[in-house]
């Protein structure tokens, strides 16, 4: 077997229906195929976050929200990835913190909660600064796509900063209302709404 193996253009045509790639091998005219999935980026950033480019001073960055307890609040992001293994997410405190508590969540493209934290909440901490939140368990994901992050706050007390109208516009951003504690299925957005989707990454 070769260690360099070719697309065969002429057989691709009926291939890609059945999400299959046929592949000539370089040598021993062998061949097989290859799914769609295992078409993969070399490497990836380490985070993927709800907004690009340079955030700026965090500060100022988008609108200090003050959350409605158990509302949760999500923002799509797009991880060019297969097999990225996520830790967590890391969330966006405005300048009130100490007091309340987070739980987040990874939604896939179909709205499924894929990874969450601990149920019981992480106090918040650093305010005007990134607080990471690890999931309960790390999770993998299967192809490039879509995610949705999910943030949570049990009280009123402490303030997150959100993306805000007409600011970036490559993003979708939703909320519900809920009960601290319980993470939702997502109906994913086709529209923007301002000050609800939080400044996030997943890690």
């Amino acid at each position: 077997m070769g260690t360099t193996d070719n697309l065969d253009s002429a057989a691709a045509t009926t291939a890609v229906a059945t999400s299959t790639l046929p592949v000539l091998l370089a040598s021993n005219a062998g061949a097989r195929n290859h799914t769609l999935d295992m078409l993969q980026a070399f490497n990836g950033r380490f985070r993927y976050c709800t907004l690009s480019g340079n955030l700026g001073t965090l500060s100022s960055l988008g609108t200090s929200t003050t959350p409605v307890a158990g509302t949760i609040y999500w923002a799509d992001v797009f991880i060019p990835e297969t097999a990225k293994v996520l830790t967590g997410v890391g969330v966006l405190n405005a300048a009130t913190v100490g007091t309340n508590k987070w739980v987040v969540g990874l939604y896939n493209s179909a709205g499924a909660l894929v990874a969450n934290s601990a149920l019981a909440g992480a106090l918040t901490a650093g305010a005007n600064a990134f607080q990471q939140v690890a999931f309960t368990a790390t999770y993998t994901t299967p192809k490039p796509g879509r995610y949705w992050i999910g943030v949570q706050l049990d009280g009123t007390t402490d303030r997150f900063r959100t993306i805000a109208a007409a600011t970036w516009i490559d993003v979708l951003t939703t909320s519900a209302t809920g009960t601290f504690g319980t993470l939702t299925a997502l109906t994913p957005p086709t529209t923007f709404t301002a000050d609800t989707g939080p400044v996030a990454y997943v890690y």
